[in-house]
């Protein structure tokens, strides 16, 4: 049903009958006189005539189609009463239009108009007529059957499909740089991390002497990448961005401020420096006025630089250290060998009194002038003071990465050291993006060639797991994640004390429907960082037991009070995931699209989030965002069936699955 449409079907001179299938669907005559059927099984039936490419049909298709819960007998006595009602409704035209035969059905090739088979026959030359954006396919006809649900979507890509396919055969064959423009605008709109569609654009100004176009293309390309990733394009983009930045540069001598400065290749010596690091390294200071503070508040600020070390120590992937002394301003000169550390990490007293105490927390990278690289005002009490530390240790770990990878982002691999080899694996894997996994894994493999037994570069690899498990949907979790348990394992026995190795084991335990052990190292985790509260990192072990449990109401709860703080930087997973699938497992339809949107705005294409975004959209009826989801999803290639999501969420108790199965409209077990 999927071949292009049949030459015979040509739009004739003066069609007895015009089919409009974009949009609302409409069936008109040749003298304007409205054919559109009434009942919705009668609307369905002409549709998937009209979109059958002029080919007959089969009866024993169309009845599953349409009535794929029937019994094969009583869905063809249907299907009989309804092609009967469709030739009443088309009379005297039926026998003009349709061909009715014993075991097929089709629409005769000529005197038939059809829209969507315009779409179809659209070339590289002729693309950029359609209508951007598309209508919906059939936006009005939904509620008919499974099986047609299932067909619409595929009938939807297919359309969609031909669009980006015809627009990126018009970018490789087109010299016109107006053309070229007007396509990426498209493509871009589909997708604004397409990096062929970039270069594309910025050439194209490059080549019309349109040079302020090409840096402001290029400027909108790294902030686009940068606002959703966290990191810039792949070096392909980022030569091209580089060579119209000197370019630029040759042309004026003023100082140009369109573009964010690009990460400058590393010195000889910085290299060889970085060949002997294995971890990145960092120093723990408290910093406040001579008179400041009572003795109360004081002991609370340096009971929370002490701790604070403590956590970021036991993540086993940073080198730190706590300086003891208290320093009545930030230590960028008097700290003894400072250049020791990458970076320092400031707890400056604001105010406070009695058990409550106000600071500021910030990091500052040494080989960058001390400039502050991250930063957080926060309130501490005696109550509280456990979680924070637990919580910022884990955003300080993860905003520290980042930096540090921005800094090495244009080192060629051929330079990197093995802890930056680990590094950049580690910045890729948070794009969550398949097409990478191939280089991932080449850079872990390379790394752990030389630096076997590295704490840092064995967290990278188990995260890198544990994020690709999130949009693993051709094989059963269950199956996926037992290699990276096992290898968990092993490094626990070796590393007891590593607390990142007990929230992934955790985490992966749950996953791999292990619930007994995973609650076991939770406990155990609970006795070590004693705290319930939402702030604290073991809230997102916490929500992942609860949902397990059947529990969502409690785990949409507690994922909602967790992400309800200004700044929140996981590092361990990705729990947005479950904080969505919570929320439309607890009835919170409304609150699973809001949050949804909030995340696919920087993070379009997270099948994780999608799923359970669509089955909120469909169970609140809103159509078009549902056609929108199921697009982005077949686009990513996510298998919308039954075997794949009870592959996909085995962790979950039945009546959950159950409940996600029937707002994705698929067939209950």
């Amino acid at each position: 049903m999927h071949a292009p449409p049949d030459d015979k079907g040509a739009q004739p001179d003066r069609p007895l009958l015009s089919i409009s299938l974009l949009g609302h669907m409409r069936v008109l005559s040749s003298t304007g006189l409205s054919l559109l059927p009434t009942g919705t099984k009668t609307k369905a039936l002409l549709a998937i005539l009209a979109l059958s490419n002029r080919r007959p049909v089969a009866r024993t298709r169309l009845a599953e189609l349409l009535w794929s819960k029937r019994a094969p007998e009583q869905a063809r006595a249907s299907l009989r009463q309804e092609i009967h009602r469709l030739m009443e409704i088309l009379h005297p035209l039926g026998p003009e239009v349709l061909d009715v035969q014993r075991h097929t059905l089709a629409i005769r090739p000529d005197l038939t108009d059809i829209d969507t088979e315009h779409v179809l026959r659209t070339t590289p030359q002729t693309v950029m007529d359609l209508p951007d954006p598309l209508p919906p396919l059939l936006e009005d006809l939904s509620a008919v059957d499974p099986g047609f649900a299932a067909w619409l979507e595929e009938e939807r890509n297919r359309l969609l499909d031909h669009k980006i396919a015809q627009l990126e055969a018009l970018l490789a064959s087109t010299p016109a740089p107006a053309t070229v423009m007007a396509a990426t605008r498209r493509l871009l709109r589909l997708n604004p991390l397409n990096e062929g569609a970039w270069r594309a654009r910025i050439l194209a100004a490059m080549h019309s002497k349109e040079e302020g176009t090409a840096l402001l293309s290029a400027e909108t390309c790294l902030r686009t990448f940068q606002d959703a990733i966290a990191t810039t394009p792949g070096q392909e983009t980022m030569r091209l961005i580089a060579k119209l930045r000197a370019t630029h540069l040759q042309n004026t001598q003023a100082a140009q401020h369109s573009l964010p400065p690009l990460p400058q290749t590393p010195t000889p010596a910085q290299v060889v420096a970085d060949e002997s690091l294995r971890m990145l390294s960092a120093t723990v200071f408290l910093a406040c006025a001579q008179q400041q503070g009572d003795t109360e508040s004081m002991a609370l600020a340096e009971q929370f630089r002490s701790e604070l070390g403590l956590d970021l120590a036991m993540h086993g992937v940073l080198d730190v250290s706590v300086q003891t002394e208290r320093f009545a301003a930030s230590p960028f000169q008097s700290l003894p060998a400072r250049g020791r550390w990458d970076f320092l990490i400031g707890i400056t007293i604001t105010g406070g009194s009695g058990s409550a105490l106000t600071c500021l927390l910030q990091a500052f990278d040494t080989r960058l002038n001390d400039t502050i690289v991250w930063g957080h005002r926060l309130t501490l009490t005696p109550t509280t003071l456990p979680a924070l530390s637990n919580r910022f240790a884990a955003m300080l770990i993860l905003s520290l990465f980042k930096t540090e990878a921005r800094r090495m982002a244009s080192t060629p691999v051929a330079e990197l050291s093995p802890f930056g080899l680990g590094l950049r694996a580690f910045t890729l894997s948070m794009r969550a993006d398949p097409g990478l996994y191939h280089t991932i894994e080449h850079l872990l493999d390379e790394a752990e060639k030389r630096a076997p037994e590295n704490q840092f570069l064995f967290f990278v690899h188990a995260h890198y797991l544990l994020i690709r498990m999130y949009d693993e949907w051709h094989t059963p979790v269950a199956d996926y994640i037992r290699p990276m348990i096992t290898m968990l394992k092993q490094n626990f026995a070796l590393f007891p004390g590593n607390i990142a190795t007990r929230y992934l084991l955790t985490a992966g335990l749950f996953y791999a429907n292990q619930p007994d052990e995973a609650r076991f190292l939770l406990a155990q985790m609970h006795l070590s960082l004693p705290t319930d509260s939402p702030v604290s990192m073991l809230a997102l072990p916490d929500g992942l037991d609860a949902l397990c449990r059947g529990d969502a109401v409690t785990a949409a709860r507690i994922y909602t009070d967790f992400f309800s703080m200004t700044s929140t930087v996981p590092l361990f997973s990705a729990p947005d995931q479950e904080f969505i699938l919570s929320c439309f497992l607890a009835d919170q339809y409304e609150e699973t699209l809001l949050h949804a949107r909030g995340i696919l705005a920087t993070s379009p294409d997270r099948s994780a989030i999608l799923v359970p975004a669509l089955a909120a959209a469909n169970m609140l009826g809103h159509q078009s965002l549902a056609q929108d989801y199921r697009q982005r999803l077949h686009r990513l290639q996510t298998p919308l069936t039954l075997s794949a999501m009870e592959g996909h969420y085995a962790y979950l108790p039945l009546f959950m699955r159950q409940k996600l199965y029937r707002g994705l409209q698929l067939p209950l077990p």
